[in-house]
């Protein structure tokens, strides 16, 4: 697989192997072993709470529901989780807005620009998954790499967790 094709899948699915908006972070550290520490989001507040699996970085709740899921593309190479092993693998990043369109138009997965983009700065989202990719023109390539894929939610049912659970290893 090509980090490509994960993008174009992550596009059209808004997922990456087990790594998905919703999913619980028990679940998927079960499929991918525990994930990287990244740190607060907040100073003052344990939660939420960043994490990584190579770069696919992921914003948890205090209830352990992934509610961002972010691919830092502007690493070369990037480390991604591929989706039919699991295995964290590393892949040159050098993928232009070119190339994602065409292969999002080849996948049959719709996307739009977003009208506010700048010459410097691109965006475009995907439907109905609602992936944003971000890409940046640099002095260096002819035309936008792709920076940064995305997606997140803004609510979902976050039930306290219950008293005397035992620790999963993730309460950081």
């Amino acid at each position: 697989m090509t980090a490509l094709a994960i993008m174009i899948l992550f596009g059209a699915t808004g997922e990456i192997g087990p790594i998905r908006c919703g999913a619980s972070l028990n679940s998927i550290a079960k499929t991918l072993g525990p994930p990287w520490d990244i740190g607060r989001v907040s100073r003052r507040k344990r939660w939420p709470h960043l994490f990584s699996y190579g770069h696919v970085e992921l914003c948890v709740c205090h209830c352990r529901t992934v509610t961002m899921v972010s691919v830092q593309a502007r690493h070369d190479p990037v480390e991604l989780p591929e989706p039919e092993t699991n295995v964290l693998t590393a892949y040159s990043s050098q993928m232009t807005m070119r190339q994602i369109t065409a292969s999002l138009d080849k996948a049959c997965c719709r996307w739009r620009t977003d009208p506010n983009s700048s010459p410097d700065r691109r965006e475009l989202y995907t439907e109905p998954a609602r992936v944003g990719f971000v890409f940046r023109s640099t002095g260096h390539a002819p035309e936008p790499l792709l920076e940064q894929a995305g997606l997140w939610i803004n609510e979902h049912e976050c039930a306290p967790l219950p008293h005397g659970l035992a620790d999963d290893g993730l309460g950081t």
